[in-house]
């Protein structure tokens, strides 16, 4: 699929007249009005084999005040410049996202009618992409692809393109201490996005070889990434009140790292595009948990060096060091270790972490609260917990 770009037909007449004397005819001054195609520079060139084939031949011959731009990953988007206050511009971007072109309508009606009809084909050759980019081995088991926009943040008076929170808390679990994030006061920039059996990615542009597929620019691994929703901050609230709408299509995802969470921020194009994002998301942050079924980390407890295992099914259990194998694969080659003690999920009453080193686990009843000096920040196990947790229940039909 391509668009078709073409002048509208105008004459430009420039009437001979005398300047010093002299008189200067029309050849002589067109070159000063009129270009051989006003729209000569539009247009970009795919590159060719792997997500693109030759495109086919024009029905009719070739003319040099037409163009043709190819669709195939291209970004759509309404961004609503300043000067847009009406809603008729539209914006093409290709997918190396070195080119791009602005296309503006008679009035805002027009427009959307343009923009669906670009959105509809760009959707059809997205999903011809998604099946040829899944016979590539890596990124494995690909679910869904298509482009974002990331919020570009600033930290400490440098740009940085994601904010890292100490404190994050949750209705499964919460933070003791003074965790503090930040907002955004940049703006929106575009990334490719990828969603695999095991990933979230996002590339800075479409990737177009096997290579690029595998060498994303941010990576977050599905079994420790929340989808949440994403509040107005302060800032959007400001620039609201300027004459800005916030995008209704925005969402957050959040990751669970040894340095602590980490939120990106993005936009889809419209709200059918978040929710595509969010079921693929939310279907692969549950298919990781079903896939890892077990996750093992080493711990203190009671001054004792031990092993946390949390498992998809049978909930907690805790091994003294050196008795159960990392990754919940047994070293004993007789019976089975004795755990020092053994939870299903059905206890847990509350968790909580400091988000440094400590995680507590209440069961409520006689044990109450049990404390766990993980050496290094819990916020990993804790995201691997919630999937868990949401998996178990998505399993059993139930929902928020």
């Amino acid at each position: 699929m391509q668009l078709t770009v073409e002048p509208c037909p105008s004459r430009i007449t420039v009437d001979r007249g005398n300047s010093a004397g002299t008189v200067k005819y029309l050849r002589e001054v067109t070159p000063y009005f009129r270009k051989a195609s006003i729209i000569q520079e539009v247009g970009w060139e795919l590159q060719r084999g792997f997500l693109s084939a030759t495109p086919p031949p024009p029905k009719s011959p070739p003319r040099a005040d037409t163009r043709y731009l190819p669709l195939q990953l291209c970004r759509l988007t309404r961004s609503h410049p300043p000067t847009d206050l009406e809603g008729r511009i539209l914006e093409l971007h290709s997918p190396d996202g070195v080119h791009e072109c602005w296309l503006r309508a008679a009035d805002n009606a027009e427009a959307n009618v343009w923009f669906n009809a670009l959105h509809s084909a760009l959707a059809a050759l997205t999903l011809k992409a998604l099946r040829l980019a899944s016979a590539l081995p890596d990124p494995p088991q690909l679910q869904h692809i298509g482009w974002l926009a990331r919020r570009h943040c600033l930290q400490n008076g440098r740009a940085s393109s994601e904010s890292s929170e100490d404190g994050a808390g949750s209705s499964a679990s919460t933070s003791r201490g003074a965790g503090s994030g930040f907002g955004c006061t940049g703006g929106w920039r575009s990334v490719f996005g990828a969603v695999s059996g095991r990933e979230l990615r996002l590339y800075e542009c479409a990737p177009w070889s096997p290579e690029a597929w595998a060498s994303p620019s941010i990576t977050c691994p599905l079994i420790a990434t929340r989808l949440v929703s994403s509040p107005a901050r302060q800032n959007e609230a400001a620039s609201s009140s300027s004459g800005a709408t916030q995008h209704p299509a925005t969402f957050a995802v959040r990751v669970g790292t040894i340095d602590g969470v980490v939120t990106h921020h993005l936009r889809a194009e419209t709200r059918r595009d978040l929710a595509a994002w969010a079921r693929a998301i939310v279907q692969g942050c549950h298919a990781a948990a079903h896939s890892l079924r077990e996750y093992t980390v080493r711990c203190t407890w009671q001054g004792k060096a031990c092993q946390l295992v949390v498992n998809h099914e049978d909930g907690f259990a805790l091994y003294a060091a050196g008795t159960r194998g990392v990754g919940g694969n047994g070293v004993s080659p007789g019976s089975p270790p004795t755990p020092l003690w053994r939870r299903s999920f059905d206890k847990l009453k509350m968790s909580a972490d400091d988000g440094a080193r400590l995680l507590w686990l209440d069961f409520g009843g006689d044990d109450g609260e049990i404390e766990l000096d993980l050496e290094s920040c819990p916020k990993p196990i804790v995201f691997v917990l919630h999937n868990f947790l949401s998996a178990k229940i998505h399993r059993l039909g139930l929902t928020a």
